[in-house]
């Protein structure tokens, strides 16, 4: 690469910079959006009353409409536990509780319609207790065992005297099986919780995320094309572009939007026209540049990272800008 950028190469990277600092910003608020969305859809769907349908053909009973207003929002803010790299997703209430309404017709077999509402219930309210179905029985239903197990624990209220109640009603199975039941699988596991503790601890981190991620995006538009082993450094009036835009965009935004066809708005545009006229409004209002050097520069980056249609359009509102 050239050891020393031209004024329009660095306008160039700044439009990089801003266009690549937009489109990961608007992806992380996106996350964010869609994982408090799908939260007080999980929530809504948990108090509702809980409504099953029996199919009587094999004696299960399936939860109605989970498929589409629950399991929906839980396997969504499964994937953003990906996206955030939550550790030991497969310990999660979320996940469990996925496991949960998968099986819940095996489970369910031969109950009645309140028998299996308890069940649902109280697994809800402790979901750490999904482990409880991997204990194998020889010819028993496990589940009518976990029933059991959860009547006998009502009036149980610390983890500790919960484990006391699991052990009576699990005498029988082997001792190796019960040893691995620990006072930790009694402590309550629920969906709202977690939910509501994750995204208290991820919010924080959305918002400072946008420095890292606008550092990031520097530093990929000036040296995507370096090819020494020293970063380069950011001119000036790079640095003084991609900033004052940023400090500036709400204005810049508001006035531009100005010139715009009736029923238009500014967030209608493409992204990366947006950019090419804040870069050229701030030219025009906040910097020495002549106003027909930074309109005709915008022309060129438009043709750099768009099309003829696009170069004309921003001559054009960028001529109006002038014009007053």
């Amino acid at each position: 690469m050239p050891n020393k950028l031209t004024q329009h190469s660095i306008r160039q990277r700044a439009v990089q910079t801003l266009f690549e600092y937009d489109i990961r910003k608007a992806m992380s608020e996106t996350v964010l959006t869609e994982f408090k969305n799908n939260i007080e859809k999980i929530n809504r769907e948990l108090a509702k009353p809980i409504r099953f349908d029996i199919a009587y053909k094999d004696e299960r009973i399936t939860v109605r409409d989970f498929p589409r207003f629950f399991t929906k929002p839980l396997k969504e803010i499964d994937k953003i536990y990906e996206i955030l790299d939550i550790p030991n997703r497969e310990k999660t209430a979320v996940y469990k509780a996925l496991s949960f309404i998968r099986d819940f017709g095996s489970y369910t077999k031969r109950m009645t319609d309140q028998e299996a509402v308890d069940l649902y219930k109280d697994i809800f309210l402790n979901l750490n207790l999904v482990r409880l179905f991997n204990i194998e029985l020889e010819e028993e239903n496990i589940a009518v065992r976990v029933r059991d197990f959860l009547r006998a624990s009502f009036r149980a209220e610390t983890p500790e005297e919960k484990l006391e109640v699991f052990n009576k009603v699990f005498s029988d199975v082997h001792s190796s099986v019960r040893e691995k039941i620990t006072v930790e699988l009694f402590k309550p596991l629920t969906v709202q919780d977690e939910v509501a503790e994750i995204l208290a601890m991820t919010e924080p981190k959305f918002a400072t995320a946008s420095q890292d991620i606008l550092v990031q995006a520097k530093a990929f538009a000036l040296n995507y094309d370096n090819d020494t082993d020293e970063p380069v450094e950011a001119p000036a009036y790079f640095t003084e572009l991609v900033e004052g835009i940023l400090e500036k965009q709400s204005t810049l935004d508001s006035t531009l939007s100005g010139y715009l066809a009736k029923g238009w708005t500014f967030s209608r545009l493409t992204m990366i026209e947006q950019v090419l006229l804040r870069l050229g409004a701030y030219e025009i209002l906040f910097t020495e540049t002549p106003d027909l050097v930074a309109i005709n520069e915008s022309i060129e980056l438009a043709k750099d990272f768009s099309d003829e249609k696009s170069s004309k359009f921003i001559n054009g509102m960028l001529t109006n800008l002038i014009k007053e």
